[in-house]
């Protein structure tokens, strides 16, 4: 009996390591306020695990609007280039910087125009696409 329950310990712990090392593959969702006057946010931050192309999907900008988004690592440098006018129901990859791989990554947005006030979006954020 002991044996088994050590076995079946062991293989939880297997499956919830193994979660973790693939952690940057999940679906991290944001639904935030982008700034008003183009201030940027954050929206979402996970672990970039290796060196894929990280991938948003975007499902709501606001009133119209659109956001240009970037990804920046722990230490708030960009490691990606920005992508813009990303609207509703848009689908957007990233190449991020190697220098990112093994540490958390931020995925970063902001008002395309100038606004005066609040704009809603909302979607998930991959660290890693495989």
């Amino acid at each position: 009996m002991k044996k088994r329950l050590a076995t079946t310990v062991c293989a939880l712990g297997l499956l919830v390591s193994s979660g973790i090392a693939s952690a940057g593959t999940s679906a991290i969702t944001y639904a935030k306020e982008l700034p008003k006057f183009s201030g940027d946010i954050s929206l979402a931050t996970g672990t970039k695990d290796n060196t894929s192309q990280s991938k948003v999907e975007n499902a709501i900008v606001d009133k119209n609007y659109t956001a240009n988004m970037w990804i920046v690592d722990a230490k708030g440098a960009k490691v990606s280039p920005t992508t813009t006018r990303v609207t509703d129901n848009d689908t957007r990859l990233f190449t991020v910087d190697q220098s990112a791989v093994g540490g958390n990554v931020t995925l970063v947005a902001e008002n395309s125009r100038f606004a005066l006030f609040e704009v809603s979006i909302s979607g998930s954020f991959y660290p890693d696409t495989r």
